[in-house]
This record gives structure tokens, C-alpha cells and sequence, in this order.
């Protein structure tokens, strides 16, 4: 059993500048957008939000993760989360215009964006290193 009908869940995760992040992306307006439209609409009792750290796609932010459905939505902006939560929080139906299926493509990316970072951050210690 759920304690909430649905859970959302918004990336948050900071980056080392050059690195994508949904930050980078405007994150912090959507989540915003996210918690007053929830509340208008009456349904905080019934949907959480949460923050989240990185999903890997941070080219594609800001990630926006619906449960139980596990809807992905990507390239959010604050302007969206009307749509979002009377179509999806409060009447079920996934907002295909910004949800992400292909699994494919967000595994290579999650898996391209992980190898950059971590180059990154091995080329910043070993910088400091010297």
C-alpha cells in the first residue's frame, strides 16, 4: 500500500560548472510551480513531491519522475506543471508530449552523461593534484 496516491519526484542534483544538470535547466521553478499547483488543486493530501539527486539525464532536464506509473517526463518548465498535475496527478492520463519511453535512449544517455562526469571530476582532482 502507497501512502500517497502518486509520488513525484524532481531532480535537484548540482553539477561542477560545465557539467549538465536540471538545476542548469530551471529545476527549481518547476518544483516550485509543482508544490503551489498541487496545493491549489487540493491534492497535497494525495500527492507527494519530493526532491530528488540525478537520474543521468541531465542533457534532457529538467527529469520529472511519476510513481506508481514510473511516467518520465524531461525538458519540464515551469509553464508545464498545470498541464501535469490536472492530467496526470489528478486524472491519471501521462502527458505524452513530455514523457520519455524510449528505455534505450535514456540508458545510453544516463550511461554517456556518467562517463562525462566522472572524467570531469577525475580532470578537476588531478588539476588540484598538481
Amino acid at each position: 500500500m502507497e501512502p500517497f496516491r502518486r509520488h513525484v519526484f524532481v531532480c535537484m542534483q548540482e553539477k561542477p560548472e560545465g557539467i549538465a544538470s536540471c538545476p542548469a535547466h530551471k529545476s527549481l521553478p518547476v518544483l516550485q510551480a509543482l508544490e503551489r499547483e498541487v496545493i491549489s488543486k487540493g491534492l497535497d493530501d494525495e500527492v507527494q513531491v519530493t526532491t530528488s539527486g540525478c537520474f543521468g539525464l541531465c542533457d534532457d532536464g529538467p527529469i520529472v519522475i511519476v510513481y506508481p506509473e514510473g511516467a518520465w517526463y524531461r525538458k519540464v518548465q515551469a509553464e508545464d506543471v498545470a498541464e501535469i498535475v490536472g492530467s496526470h496527478l489528478k486524472l491519471g492520463r501521462v502527458v505524452s508530449r513530455l514523457a520519455w519511453t524510449d528505455s534505450a535512449a535514456m540508458k545510453a544517455q544516463a550511461i554517456e552523461h556518467r562517463d562525462r562526469y566522472r572524467a570531469a571530476v577525475k580532470a578537476r582532482e588531478a588539476a588540484a593534484v598538481r
